[in-house]
């Protein structure tokens, strides 16, 4: 087995790991289990748990914040009004959320919990200011065209970045939770809230 193709196996059952067992349950040695490897071979591929976790967060970053990000752009791009696109937003982040639950879940151990050597967290406002800028232009679009009322556009979309944010780590307590439903009441409220 190659180097990268092992690096490759540890970060995803360190994934497994996290949205099975929690941040506290996600051991070196769970993860060599998960793996089938021994613990030692972690060590070999990454300097220690932080190393472990930093490499995580950047497979499942890129895969929500990169393969989400275009997935979602596509469908805006697509949508011919505001309204649409504000709806193709919403159950976009929705959809892609359900379709990648163990990243979700995986995503929602790390972020609180990875500290920068000051011990600062990792994640911040900063960090997010992308996807905020994002989700404000959907707005801001709409505001453009008469067809949405003139709103704070950062504020509007921090709400609703909450929003989702919050479906997401509902799912991961509740499995059962209805994304469409909520897709339906969440795309109704915010349109009933910025309609001209």
């Amino acid at each position: 087995m190659t180097h990268e193709v092992r690096r490759a196996r540890i970060i995803d059952a360190t994934i497994e790991c996290l949205s099975r067992d929690g941040w506290h349950g996600t051991t070196l040695s769970a993860v060599a289990r998960e793996a089938g490897i021994s613990r030692g071979l972690i060590s070999y591929h990454f300097a220690g748990r932080d190393d472990l976790h930093s490499a995580v967060l950047e497979s499942v970053a890129a895969t929500v914040f990169g393969a989400g990000a275009a997935e979602v752009e596509e469908r805006i791009a697509a949508a011919p009004t505001a309204g649409e696109k504000l709806q193709a937003y919403i159950e976009g982040n929705l959809r892609f959320i359900d379709s990648h639950r163990r990243e979700m879940a995986a995503l929602a151990e790390l972020m609180p919990n990875l500290r920068r050597s000051d011990g600062t967290p990792r994640y911040d406002d900063a960090s997010e200011e992308p996807i905020i800028a994002g989700t404000a232009a959907v707005f801001e679009y709409g505001a453009s065209t008469g067809e949405f009322r003139v709103v704070d556009t950062r504020m509007t979309a921090y709400m609703l970045r909450r929003c989702i944010d919050g479906a997401a780590s509902k799912i991961v307590a509740d499995p059962d939770f209805d994304l469409d439903a909520y897709a339906r009441e969440l795309t109704d409220l915010f349109l009933k809230g910025v309609r001209a």
